[in-house]
Parts: C-alpha cells; sequence; structure tokens
C-alpha cells in the first residue's frame, strides 16, 4: 500500500509519499484513516529519487489523536500547497524524471467523469501484487484476503490552469472509489456507474466549490509522466472561505 500525506514537521507543509505500508499487518492501535495525524520515523527509500519519497518503520507508527476533518483546519494546511499547475508538473517529470511528483492542482474546467469497466490484472500487475504480498507477509502470519481487480475504473476529465491547457484525462485512484464501489454491489453496471459520476463530480465538484486535485505519480520511471488523482480538495468558493483562514488570499 501507497500512502501521501502531508508531513507537519517542518517550518510549513510539505508532500511526503510512504511506501510500502503494510496496513493489513499494522496493530489496530496504529492503522489510521484518512485525514489523521501519526508520527512515524521515516528511512531513506530504496531505489526511488523523487523528492516525497520515503519510507516508514513500522514499528514506530504512532496515532497522535487527531483527525483534520474540519474544512478550514483542513485548509490552513493545503492552501499553502496548492501549484503548479498540471501542466508544469508534466513538463518537471519530462526534464527530470525525478522533478516534483505530488502535487495539490485548481481545476479549471471539469468536463466530467469517464466512468469504464474495470479490467483483470495484467500479468505484470498480477506479478506486483505477488510480489507486494510477499514483502508484506515478512510483517506477520496471516493469509491476506484476495486482492480483486476493481469493478470500474474511473477518470476525471480536466483542465488545469495553465493558459493552453490540452486537458488531462487521469485515473482516480483515491480509495474513496474503492469503498464506494463496495456500496454498489448490488446495483447494475448503468446504476453503479452513474452513482460513481454523481458521487465524484455532483457531489465532490459541486459548482459551490473550487475544485482541486491531489496528483502523483507511480515509480516506474518510463512511465513517470502520467499522473493519477489520488483525492478532492474542494472547499467553498473563495469569497466565503478566505475569511476563516489566516492564509492572506
Amino acid at each position: 500500500m501507497c500512502v501521501a500525506g502531508v508531513r507537519l514537521d517542518r517550518a510549513a507543509p510539505e508532500f511526503i509519499r510512504l511506501y510500502p505500508v503494510p496496513f493489513r499487518w499494522m496493530a489496530t492501535d496504529q492503522q489510521f484513516k484518512k485525514y489523521d495525524v501519526i508520527d512515524v520515523d521515516l528511512i531513506p527509500p530504496i531505489n526511488d529519487l523523487r523528492p516525497e519519497s520515503n519510507r516508514l518503520n513500522i514499528d514506530t507508527v504512532r496515532r497522535e489523536g487527531k483527525v483534520i476533518k474540519d474544512i478550514r483546519a483542513r485548509g490552513a494546511i493545503l492552501e499553502p500547497l496548492i501549484g503548479p499547475t498540471m501542466c508544469e508538473l508534466r513538463a518537471g517529470v519530462v526534464q527530470n524524471m525525478n522533478a516534483t511528483s505530488l502535487g495539490l492542482v485548481r481545476v479549471r474546467t471539469l468536463k466530467g467523469v469517464i466512468v469504464e469497466p474495470g479490467q483483470p490484472w495484467t500479468p505484470s500487475q498480477q506479478a506486483k501484487i505477488d510480489r507486494a504480498l510477499q514483502q508484506e507477509s515478512l510483517f506477520g502470519d496471516a493469509t491476506p484476503p484476495e486482492l480483486k481487480p476493481p469493478r470500474f475504473i474511473a477518470k476525471y476529465h480536466y483542465f488545469c490552469e495553465t493558459a493552453d491547457c490540452p486537458g488531462h484525462k487521469q485515473r482516480i485512484l483515491d480509495w474513496e472509489l474503492t469503498a464506494f464501489q463496495l456500496r454498489l454491489r448490488n446495483m447494475s453496471d448503468d446504476a453503479a456507474a452513474e452513482s460513481i459520476r454523481r458521487r465524484f463530480h455532483d457531489e465532490l465538484c459541486a459548482d459551490d466549490k473550487r475544485t482541486h486535485f491531489f496528483v502523483g505519480n507511480i515509480a516506474d520511471p518510463t512511465k513517470r509522466r502520467n499522473f493519477s488523482v489520488l483525492g478532492v480538495y474542494a472547499p467553498p468558493k473563495l469569497s466565503d472561505f478566505a475569511a476563516t483562514l489566516d492564509l492572506g488570499i
């Protein structure tokens, strides 16, 4: 499991990537949720020079007991992290494959959510899953549940704030999408696909919100120019929200 988050132990918030995270073998009091604050010792990554990438010392994971759910509290952390644009991030990786690999980008125009049927794991994907399970098995003796391919793949189609942006179609890798699909297992394919569009477009990215996407690329150097959407940050419109934050915006 790979976790992207924000580190809060420096003068200003910074993006961070933790991999691998053997979540299923962590003690119950160590397992953390979205927006949890944790304390953990970091280890230099192996064969990954992306600036945000780190490994974690599993024995040192400790939940702080603080969950940043309030949109104003999250905004105070996230607003300073907005930018560069998606086009600029991609251009940086084209120039240097170890350039910035995580970002929070503004969405200028959201064209829609594309929902497609999922596909069986390819041989290379299955090999990666098998290797990950072998690594995770070092942390415990339990047999993990079978990792099944998703029923649907969803992508955001949008334009970033670069003036001549050609548009981006990026797969949604937010764990929330996986969990949401499980709730739709008794629906027909058409009804489930429409529910995904409604949730990830109409609700998360409503017209009264300023939509931003957390984006990140993957470790494979040959594919690093391809980014995915890892999550959504959509606070109220700036005129309704800025007064609640001391950010100078």
